[in-house]
């Protein structure tokens, strides 16, 4: 019962935010996610291609799985949806490996890492206040940072010994990258228009509620949404999400007024992507598959964190 008010509570904010909305920007704005999605998926479509090419890849499974995975990371936390994507490639591709699925997941996630990466240096460098980042704990406790910096290092050099013999077979994900024009065709061509129409729908958003639009303000969202979507704990990074992106734009918009545009981004975008996905994920492998990987994951997500590259 109470979970049937919970799922209530939520759709009700859902309306409520999409009806202080005018319909041609709401439209504008699901139009350009799609566009998104499809484009994603495109890519990843190629990689796996690229690295099973016997195994006749199509679109559409490729899109059910990306979108579904999408839609279900939207409701599941510690990014569940992204185990359903890579259990359902495993079940499509004929004689993929969950480690080879792991090193297609590495390629598709080398752009947005480096985009992400690098808009985040870019804002905290030109604009360091902007996340409050405090440095005088590490000057204050210098060899601590660097005892705990060389333990770090020390355990990756020892887990990639113990890993050698099977990153072999995560390779054969990574064979598009062993042909830099193809990659650049066919995965970096069409997540860049990609990227592009994520900044559209967040400016698109950020119209609406009425909060300034410039390339700054843009991407210091991104930055946010970023930060709050890599490690997501809780379904999409609620919270988090609305109260990084009230302090990165502390300076351009009232509190209240940045708050309800995150809010009203997530829920709608949110919303949206679990109708779009597991719609096109029960098109795919039906209706009940789709409840079972729902459960499924649900439960995996309970005991795994994974980073992953996944709109917001």
């Amino acid at each position: 019962m109470q979970a049937v008010e919970i799922i209530a509570g939520w759709l009700r904010d859902v309306f409520d935010q999409i009806r202080s909305i005018s319909l041609p920007i709401l439209l504008l704005a699901l139009g350009l996610h799609t566009g998104e999605i499809l484009l994603n998926a495109l890519a990843w479509r190629n990689t796996l291609r690229a690295a099973y090419p016997r195994a006749n890849v199509r679109f559409m499974p490729t899109l059910g799985a990306y979108a579904g995975g999408t839609g279900l990371n939207a409701v599941l936390p510690a990014q569940g949806g992204t185990v359903a994507m890579l259990g359902l490639y495993r079940v499509q591709v004929h004689r993929s490996t969950v480690l080879g699925l792991v090193g297609a997941g590495v390629v598709q996630s080398l752009f947005y890492g480096v985009v992400g990466a690098a808009t985040c240096l870019v804002l905290l460098v030109s604009r360091p206040q902007t996340f409050d980042i405090k440095t005088t704990w590490f000057s204050e406790n210098a060899w601590f940072a660097l005892a705990a910096l060389t333990l770090a290092v020390v355990g990756l050099w020892m887990l990639a010994r113990r890993s050698r013999t099977k990153l072999g077979a995560a390779r054969e994900g990574t064979a598009m990258l062993r042909t830099p024009r193809r990659y650049t065709r066919q995965v970096l061509v069409p997540q860049s228009a990609a990227y592009l129409l994520r900044l559209a729908v967040i400016a698109t958003f950020m119209h609406a509620y009425g909060v300034p639009v410039t390339p700054r303000t843009v991407l210091l969202v991104v930055a946010a949404n970023a930060l709050s979507s890599t490690f997501a704990i809780t379904p999409g990074g609620v919270g988090s999400q609305q109260a990084l992106a009230s302090v990165a734009l502390r300076n351009y918009a009232p509190t209240d007024v940045v708050t309800g545009f995150s809010l009203g981004q997530q829920l709608i975008i949110s919303a949206w992507d679990m109708i779009f996905g597991l719609t096109l994920l029960w098109c795919t492998i039906g209706l009940h598959s789709t409840r079972e990987f729902a459960r499924r994951d649900e439960r995996t997500s309970r005991r795994a964190v994974l980073p992953t590259e996944t709109p917001p």
